[in-house]
């Protein structure tokens, strides 16, 4: 009678995997032993994840909104792509010393890993503007709800943060054509400036926006879109308030001496 054999853990599998992985890039190896070692790779990958989606429903449950599900969902495929093109820099020992609570015990490493790498692109994808070090998140608050990025145009070391008219302004005038030559699916209709002022002036929800624009059933990729955009254009945003800085206090700097 044959009996069933446990199935492996997570990091076991995550081992034998990253074993393979490294023999499969080892030159020392003939072509044959290191295409056998890739295959290898290949089926202890896909062992390993699915045994790593069951854990997430328990470790990493979904959250309940329907926006930040979105970034959930982006956060947790780059996650994936990362682990099964890296697996070889998974490293028990380190994973054990480096927790999130070093006081829980020193169990399942491998899931440890997952989550700081989770939880680290999760913020490279929520902050998009980051002043000297500073990160100011435009999709995170207490309440999980969303900021928008006129209330945080301003570096922390302002006191008076610049109007946000003049913001909406610069972002209307689009000097150099950035905002309005930037589309979302090459629509026209969907530029980035357009859907900057509707979020930020108009303080218009993403399925309004969408249903308005007409870009779809659902509001993801739009989300997706302008999140990107804010990343792109952070450095421009940037430019444009230190300038702006510098105007004021040289306002104010002209104006203490003529009193």
């Amino acid at each position: 009678m044959v009996q069933n054999r446990p199935q492996p853990s997570l990091e076991e599998l995550a081992v034998r995997a990253k074993t393979a992985a490294i023999r499969a890039k080892d030159d020392s190896h003939s072509c044959e032993v290191r295409q056998q070692a890739l295959l290898e790779k290949q089926i202890l990958l896909t062992e390993l994840m699915s045994v790593l989606m069951e854990q997430i429903k328990i470790e990493l449950p979904k959250p309940k909104s329907i926006d930040l599900s979105y970034i959930y969902e982006e956060t947790l495929q780059n996650t994936l792509l990362y682990v099964c093109k890296n697996i070889e820099k998974f490293d028990p020992e380190r994973i054990t010393v480096k927790t999130i609570n070093k006081d829980e015990p020193k169990e399942n490493p491998f899931i440890r890993w997952f989550i700081f790498l989770f939880f680290k692109r999760k913020i490279d994808i929520i902050d998009w503007i980051k002043w000297k070090g500073k990160v100011i998140s435009i999709y995170k608050d207490n309440n999980d709800s969303e900021t928008n990025i006129l209330d945080v145009y301003c570096p922390p070391e302002v006191n008076n943060p610049l109007p946000s008219e003049k913001l909406i302004a610069f972002i209307k005038e689009d000097p150099e054509g950035l905002f309005a030559s930037t589309l979302f699916k090459n629509n026209p209709k969907a530029s980035f400036q357009i859907i900057l002022l509707k979020k930020g002036e108009e303080g218009k929800s993403w399925k309004e926006i969408v249903e308005e624009l007409k870009l779809g059933k659902t509001h993801g990729p739009i989300f997706t879109f302008y999140g990107r955009c804010c990343e792109k254009f952070a450095p421009y945003f940037r430019k444009y308030l230190n300038l702006e800085v510098k105007i004021k206090r040289n306002q104010s700097q002209t104006s203490d001496a003529s009193d």
